[in-house]
């Protein structure tokens, strides 16, 4: 077998010398220039490639946001409050803007709000629960999904995590 002397180690004593630098002066190649603009220098945006395959090795927790048709209003604020937590919010009321303008018959649609509920990983609840949170609560229950409450009474300034039994009295919100 011939040898590549190039791709052999490099012996101690054939090693190139070290630059010196006074006690104070940044290692060679360093300044705080080039050091700040390392820090600064913009960053790439990542391919849509990339951004499927971070997708795919670090998927979000789904979170299913339960309220009552008496807080809709209230929709896009929930639904930036799960983002700002790191995760995907699938709110019904974004997805079918109450009941699609009533053209759809309600069983359909609430059909598809249980599928979508099933397939989440956790199920949080805002403010007062209406007979509907009710039964979506039953549902998340008895699939085991993790559950949270939320006060939304002195939204859009502050959102308050709550217990269950808080969250079940009546005249919350």
């Amino acid at each position: 077998m011939s040898r590549d002397p190039e791709r052999d180690a490099v012996e101690p004593e054939k090693a190139p010398p070290v630059p010196r630098t006074a006690p104070d002066e940044p290692p060679a190649g360093k300044s705080a220039e080039a050091i700040l603009a390392s820090i600064f220098a913009p960053v790439a945006e990542a391919s849509p490639l990339e951004q499927l395959e971070q997708t795919i090795r670090h998927p979000k927790k789904l979170i299913y946001i339960a309220m009552s048709n008496r807080n809709f209003y209230w929709r896009m604020h929930v639904s930036k409050l799960v983002l700002d937590e790191g995760y995907v919010p699938i709110n019904p009321f974004m997805l079918f803007d109450y009941y699609l303008l009533h053209t759809v018959p309600k069983q359909l649609v609430r059909e598809a709000i249980n599928n979508l509920l099933s397939r989440c990983d956790e199920v949080w609840v805002f403010g007062t629960m209406s007979l509907g949170v009710k039964v979506q609560l039953g549902i998340a229950k008895r699939l085991k999904k993790p559950l949270r409450f939320y006060d939304i009474a002195d939204l859009p300034e502050q959102v308050y995590r709550i217990s269950e039994k808080l969250a079940q009295e009546e005249g919350r919100d």
